[in-house]
């Protein structure tokens, strides 16, 4: 009894086997291509078949007779993990060190370390804590026996000031990277404060005022400056306004608003600080009421006293200049509200000499005398 039992026993577990190994099979049986990874497999719509990675599974061609082959278990393999002694997290090279709030920034850093294992080490993706908006990553790769260094890139758009703190952790050792990001301040290489533009330049004590500075500038580094304020002193009531200005590496003007009401007479005085640079912005106040004519002028080209201007008649609209010889010839005759006489006589230097001239404010109101033009 016990022999049946056993031979049965036998028979049973060798049925197994057989089905286990698809030598005993139905008729949807068929082709499959050798497959060297686990996953799925579809029987042409009769079925499936699922198998783990590792295994080499073969389906002998179709025919009378049919035999499966199963390949060998692939052997599982332990890699030595990668490990190091120390990580010098205070001692990294960063190309580019200037991390600017809401500035796209991307830099590399060096960072050493000592006692490499020699192994692989895996790649990774860090994002900055603290300031966020930047990220921290590292391509796979092989420690050095003994000490070396890894590379690490860090991109992003900071979005605060502060310090943006990455949590590292490589070779079996931890560490903490601050990199601090403050706000980019603007510069430029030049302002040329000896020819600041007054438009209009006529600026009266007691005479509401509303006119427009310019400053030329070159060399900019493309950041906005900050908003001006400032408030004259030596002549009070004028100020000098702005918004902020984006500062063109090609240079350009720097346009601020002048406006207020002059108190007294005299020179209004701004100390100007832009992208590094500072600039004085000095503005001559006049009396209207009181008209003053010089009573000589050199028109030379220096720029210095070129033309003889008076300066109070842009408050007189009708105002008209006539300028005579000493023999009473009309010479020249303009607005009072222009710039002046230029010296010039039909396209030639007039002759030094002394000249008259009559000035008609209003109808009632005239203004007679005479200068000189020297050179």
């Amino acid at each position: 009894m016990k022999k049946r039992l056993g031979v049965k026993c036998f028979l049973f577990t060798t049925y197994l086997l057989l089905i286990n190994y698809g030598i005993i099979y139905g008729q949807d049986t068929t082709l499959f291509i050798p497959v060297s990874a686990g996953g799925f497999l579809e029987n042409e719509g009769k079925g499936t078949f699922d198998f783990s990675f590792g295994q080499l599974l073969f389906l002998n061609e179709t025919g009378s007779e049919i035999s499966v082959n199963q390949g060998i278990q692939q052997p599982i393999v332990y890699e030595l993990a990668s490990k190091v002694e120390s990580i010098f997290c205070d001692g990294f090279v960063l190309d580019n060190s200037l991390l600017f709030k809401a500035e796209y920034y991307s830099g590399v850093m060096i960072l050493p370390y000592s006692g490499g294992n020699g192994a692989n080490f895996l790649g990774l993706n860090l994002f900055s804590e603290g300031v966020k908006g930047l990220s921290m990553s590292m391509h796979p790769g092989k420690l050095v026996m003994g000490n070396g260094s890894i590379e690490l890139t860090i991109k992003g758009i900071p979005v605060d000031t502060g310090l943006a703190i990455f949590n590292l952790s490589f070779g079996n050792k931890s560490c903490v990277i601050r990199l601090s990001v403050t706000i980019q301040q603007p510069e430029l290489s030049f302002i040329n404060c000896n020819e600041i533009e007054i438009n209009p330049v006529e600026i009266s004590k007691d005479i509401d005022y509303a006119g427009e500075v310019k400053i030329r500038y070159s060399g900019g580094n493309r950041v906005k400056t900050s908003p001006v304020f400032l408030v004259s002193s030596g002549v009070n009531g004028l100020s000098l306004v702005a918004d902020s200005i984006l500062l063109n590496s090609n240079g350009g003007i720097l346009t601020y608003q002048l406006i207020g009401k002059p108190t007294n007479t005299g020179i209004a005085t701004f100390p100007l600080m832009v992208g590094g640079k500072s600039c004085l912005v000095l503005v001559k106040v006049i009396d209207s009421k009181v008209i003053e004519v010089s009573n000589f002028f050199s028109p030379n080209g220096d720029g210095v006293n070129d033309n003889w201007v008076i300066p109070e008649l842009a408050f007189y609209p009708e105002a008209r200049v006539y300028i005579f010889d000493k023999q009473g010839k009309l010479l020249i005759e303009y607005p009072g509200k222009s710039v002046g006489w230029n010296g010039m006589l039909n396209e030639k230097p007039a002759p030094i000499d002394s000249y008259w001239y009559f000035i008609k404010l209003t109808e009632t109101e005239i203004l007679k005398g005479n200068f000189t033009l020297m050179r």
